[in-house]
């Protein structure tokens, strides 16, 4: 990823027609507005607060935006729980002309392990996908393109509650023990 080169104070939080736009531009490898979303592979993570969301630095806080690979399924299994589509389903996501350039899903994380879920870290993804129709004639001439509309996706992040700040690490195991038992 670039250096963006923007200015102080910048807050990327965009709109979902907006964040359809840096979709589309992604995909035809084209050059983006503002070139601020890495792209990382956030379904497979063990549970949200493994993603790199330090790689994201320039949204409000609480969010962070990533292009990754999608995942078929309303249930997608990580190592601590899981991703789980609401019962909505997917959100036309139209343009000012009303045409549809796009779909929005949100999927929230469950943990498998009670302890977790402790925490209080609501989290949840939505999930943007391009509609091929948004795409002109040209720009499906190339199968690589029609592949990435097909499995490409821009996932905003979302921690509905304050992340604690991480613990220093530690060096003996008795500090550990020490830090588990004041949770």
């Amino acid at each position: 990823m670039a250096n963006p080169g923007l200015p102080i104070g910048y807050v990327f939080s965009p709109s979902a027609e907006a964040s359809m736009v840096y979709l589309k531009r992604k995909i035809l490898n084209q050059k983006l507005p503002s070139d601020v979303i890495p792209t990382v592979d956030v379904y497979s993570c063990a549970d949200p607060r493994q993603i790199p969301l330090n790689e994201f630095k320039h949204g409000p806080e609480n969010e962070w935006h990533f292009f990754t690979n999608k995942r078929e399924g309303n249930l997608i299994k990580t190592t601590n729980g899981c991703w789980e589509e609401l019962e909505d389903g997917e959100d036309e996501i139209k343009d000012s002309d009303g045409g549809i350039i796009g779909f929005m899903r949100r999927l929230d994380f469950h943990y498998s392990n009670p302890k977790d879920t402790e925490k209080g870290e609501e989290w949840y993804i939505q999930e943007y996908r391009a509609n091929p129709a948004y795409f002109t004639a040209d720009e499906l001439v190339d199968d690589n393109v029609k592949e990435k509309i097909s499995n490409f996706v821009l996932c905003k992040v979302v921690c509905e509650e304050q992340i604690p700040p991480p613990k220093p690490p530690t060096n003996s195991s008795s500090d550990d023990d020490m830090a588990d038992d004041e949770e």
